[in-house]
């Protein structure tokens, strides 16, 4: 079963992370298949592309950290967060406008996949979160530079230091989201605004994000090693494994014990 779909709907195309049961994490297996559907996308004639989660709940949960807990050594980690460094590189260097809608919560390095649209539209109920902090990690997908240009020092700094999840309507106040709709009203008002900015001829739409990217660029490849390296570090450090096995144990103690019949011993 594909895990990145791509839905042509006129001049438009939708981009889904199609792994709900994992609360559409990022595995290496969606790293490759991200990196088929950017290349069908960039040799289209698509005017704008949507990007989203699966279902209702989540955009991006981040990293999948069952599959990544394979990448152990500097040297690997660093090479993965190249990669998907690499793979938002393009979403945010797209010639096309690239709208992040946020349909669920986006933490961690779903954080990180929405700042690399050029703007957001959430439904009111979501969370945003760059909480790489409380695995004992760093963002390394080019989430903190884009984060910066777009919410300022002060407030990037806060975000990514405490880890701490903004609302859709504070998120909106402090332009992280450019539009916040009820979920009831989420996919409507995601077709109509796919099918606004469709309208306009597509040498239109790219000569205004080339002109916007000229003004304050999206990708900044200069940062990539030292920002890949860094995050390399910590995540081979024993602090990261002691901090994902703790979140792990308190998932498990939050799951309901099943109750089995009268007289069956207790679940264990």
């Amino acid at each position: 079963m594909a895990e990145v779909i791509l839905d042509r709907q006129g001049d438009a195309t939708i981009l889904t992370i199609d792994r709900p049961s994992a609360h559409n994490a990022i595995s290496r297996s969606v790293m490759d298949e991200l990196d088929v559907a950017l290349t069908e996308v960039a040799a289209s004639d698509t005017r704008v592309l949507a990007i989203r989660g699966a279902g209702e709940r989540v955009f991006v949960s981040g990293g999948d950290l069952k599959d990544l807990a394979a990448v152990r050594t500097e040297t690997d980690a660093q090479a993965m967060a190249l990669r998907m460094r690499h793979l938002l590189d393009r979403v945010a260097g797209l010639p096309i406008p690239v709208l992040g809608a946020l349909n669920g919560h986006a933490l961690g390095g779903g954080g990180e996949v929405a700042i690399a649209c050029d703007f957001r539209v959430a439904a009111d109920d979501i969370r945003l979160a760059f909480n790489q902090v409380d695995l004992a990690i760093t963002p390394a997908w080019g989430g903190i530079e884009r984060l910066e240009a777009v919410v300022g020092r002060a407030r990037a700094l806060y975000l990514l230091s405490t880890g701490l999840p903004v609302d859709a309507p504070t998120a909106a106040a402090w332009g992280l989201v450019e539009l916040v709709v009820p979920p009831p009203e989420f996919d409507a008002r995601l077709a109509d605004l796919l099918e606004r900015i469709g309208r306009a001829p597509r040498a239109a739409l790219v000569g205004i994000k080339a002109t916007v990217e000229a003004a304050r660029p999206a990708v900044r490849p200069e940062l990539a090693a030292a920002a890949t390296a860094s995050f390399a570090r910590v995540w081979a450090d024993d602090a990261h494994w002691e901090a994902v096995a703790e979140m792990e144990r308190r998932r498990a103690e939050s799951k309901p014990r099943p109750v089995g019949p009268p007289g069956s011993p207790p679940a264990g």
